[in-house]
């Protein structure tokens, strides 16, 4: 049994139509009347993959995305966004390290998981 991918965070791996592949705490940015005008993305790093070790694993190397600047807060449109996704639990691992040796607490990282029963999906749709 696969063991179940953490969601409790805003820790995602975004998709840029320039091809990078970005980790970072994203959220909205919102303006008038709480709607979305763009994106944010905090404490973001580049993510590429290495050449295939002799196990099968592939590395995966960890930059930041812009190193040339002390603001870890980056903001973005969405035309820029090909595809926002949760990240594997082994990358949300080494990235909240990350976030810790910076300062962020696990309170700042992590929201209180729900209690469910088993069964905590909910479908977007309904299906007849």
């Amino acid at each position: 049994m696969t063991e179940q991918l953490k969601t409790n965070h805003n820790i995602r791996v975004v998709n840029l139509t320039t091809g990078q592949n970005v980790l970072c705490m994203f959220g909205e940015v919102r303006g008038d009347e709480d709607k979305v005008i763009g994106y944010r993305m905090l404490y973001p790093y580049s993510l590429t993959l290495g050449s295939e070790n002799d196990d099968g694993t592939i590395p995966i190397s960890y930059t930041r995305w812009c190193p040339f600047s002390p603001v870890e807060e980056h903001r973005l449109g969405g035309e820029h966004i090909i595809s926002v996704v949760y990240p594997d639990n082994g990358i949300v691992d080494n990235f909240t390290a990350r976030l810790r040796e910076v300062g962020l607490t696990d309170e700042q990282i992590f929201f209180p998981m729900e209690a469910t029963d088993g069964d905590n999906s909910k479908p977007d749709q309904v299906t007849e």
